[in-house]
């Protein structure tokens, strides 16, 4: 679906994208983040990743960007993959309490989590609207080399026993390590791909140095006794700069740049809802039909709101201030199989096989059918349905698949619903045995109706596309640098997370259920 579109869009003269992407986007992200917290960890971060680069190349009005549509959306779960590596639950449990250091600490700890999470997505987002197409191409090879690395390892049972022998706080250093290797000698293979090899690299070593400095050496731990994971990505996330930095993309830092305060700003507000939910603060305490309600989603589906948001914000800039197209100096390779696949094939693998396991524990599906485990039968029926997809995408680059459309907007819409409706229907399927609880039922009336709301704003777009008016500005040039506005909102998150630490602290009198203390406290032995 990346493929050289066989027909063009109309072209013209763009409206102007700005309520489009930030509402599509908030929307889309929102709900996206809602199945994140169902499924979980990286796996789950793949799919509101996948909807906001779609999203973008959408309401962009350019046609660089939306002839790239399929390609942002895998860029886009790649990045956002990265985060749910961190572990946060007993960080919440901190804002539970009352104890205003520990309260305070864990605003800010949500707050850097917040912040590595939409920053490592950005940065990797940001390559495909400025990186030209013969770089990207030369990610094909070792990104599947690494995605094979890791899947040996897994199911050959070496990880968990790597990590039983040195258990680093809980760390996924096994996956760091592996994809360094990995990435070192597929350049040493081809020759080729050794710019993309190195940023994997790059990526690979920061986050051992990160781990290295922060925990190893320095013996920092955001959420002891849970993972450490965190200051790895903080090493990764800072080799991400640098990557960008060396490439002299400064597009890409100032959109980076964004997608990291708004991920900040997100979550640590998010979860003050989520704490005045739980505590039944004034009018929530007061409304019966606000009782019983699940606030922990409330808080997911608000981060992403937030997210979402704030990433278009960044985007909407790179558009109006008529960021310079990539260069496509090559025609569609690998990445035009690569990249369909991993969004329909690896992607729903990776998540929606916990709907087979969540079922198998309540015990709703039988044991045996014909004498052959029901596991058996549900890996059958996904191995013929990723056949379907390789053959259906065979087709489709043979253009003879009419099911696709062929101009790259109507792709872009098509993948885009077919991505939001599968998660939208897996996660009910995952949940719909425990739909009996009032929270539960709601949380999935929200994602139905955003997802409405979602395929609404899409369907009433008009494939109009456009370039950048003249004269255009290069990803190289100065001007993207953020600027003096932008480093002052930094020196108010302080502020900002006083304020959230004071109201949630102000709301309740007494720990809510779940909490935990981070500091030493007289007042709560």
């Amino acid at each position: 679906m990346s493929a050289q579109p066989l027909v063009e869009p109309t072209c013209g003269d763009a409206p102007s994208p700005t309520l489009r992407m930030l509402a599509l986007s908030a929307l889309a992200m929102s709900v996206g983040w809602g199945f994140r917290g169902d499924y979980g960890h990286e796996a789950g971060a793949m799919v509101p990743g996948a909807l906001l680069g779609l999203c973008i190349a959408m309401t962009s009005g350019r046609s660089d960007w939306i002839r790239r549509a399929t390609l942002l959306a895998m860029l886009g779960a790649i990045g956002w993959a990265f985060g749910g590596q961190m572990s946060y639950g007993r960080i919440i449990g901190y804002t539970a309490h009352v104890s205003f250091p520990t309260v305070a600490y864990g605003y800010a700890s949500l707050f850097i989590i917040g912040a590595l999470w939409s920053g490592i997505g950005s940065a990797v987002l940001a390559l495909g609207m400025t990186e030209s197409r013969s770089t990207l191409e030369r990610f094909s090879g070792p990104l599947v080399a690494v995605w094979l690395v890791w899947l040996l390892l897994d199911f050959s049972g070496t990880t968990g026993t790597l990590v039983q022998q040195w258990d680093l706080f809980d760390t996924d250093w096994v996956a760091a390590a592996s994809a360094l290797l990995t990435a070192g000698m597929y350049a040493v293979i081809r020759p080729r791909a050794r710019s993309a090899c190195a940023l994997i690299v790059l990526l690979s070593t920061g986050w051992c140095i990160g781990f290295g400095v922060l925990t190893l050496a320095a013996g920092l731990h955001m959420t002891p006794p849970r993972s450490d994971n965190w200051s790895g990505c903080v090493g990764l996330f800072a080799g991400a700069l640098l990557y960008l930095w060396l490439t002299r993309n400064r597009a890409g830092l100032w959109f980076t740049g964004i997608g990291t305060l708004a991920g900040g700003v997100g979550f640590a507000v998010s979860d003050l809802v989520n704490m005045l939910g739980r505590a039944q603060w004034g009018p929530i305490g007061q409304c019966e039909w606000l009782h019983g309600l699940d606030y922990w989603k409330w808080m997911e589906q608000l981060f992403g709101l937030i997210m979402g948001f704030g990433v278009a914000v960044g985007a909407l800039r790179l558009v109006r201030d008529r960021l310079a197209p990539p260069q496509d100096d090559r025609s569609p390779g690998a990445l035009a199989y690569v990249a369909p696949l991993f969004l329909l094939v690896v992607m729903m693998w990776e998540n929606l096989f916990k709907n087979v396991r969540t079922w198998a524990r309540g015990d709703h599906i039988p044991d045996h059918l014909f004498g052959l485990g029901a596991g058996w039968w549900f890996l059958l029926i996904g191995v013929l349905l990723s056949a379907v997809i390789v053959l259906a995408l065979r087709q489709y680059r043979r253009a003879a698949l009419p099911l696709v459309p062929l101009s790259p907007f109507g792709r872009a819409q098509f993948l885009f619903l077919l991505i939001l409706w599968i998660a939208v229907i897996g996660a009910f399927l995952q949940a719909f045995p425990g739909m009996a609880g009032k929270g539960v039922f709601f949380v999935h009336v929200t994602f139905w109706l955003t997802a409405i709301a979602c395929t609404l704003i899409v369907v009433s777009l008009n494939p109009v596309c456009a370039l950048p008016f003249e004269p255009v500005r290069p990803a190289r040039a100065f001007g993207w640098l953020p600027t003096g506005y932008y480093w002052s909102l930094w020196l108010l998150m302080p502020l900002l997370i006083w304020l959230l630490a004071h109201l949630s602290v102000a709301s309740h009198e007494a720990p809510l259920g779940g909490s935990h203390l981070r500091f030493p406290d007289p007042a709560y032995p």
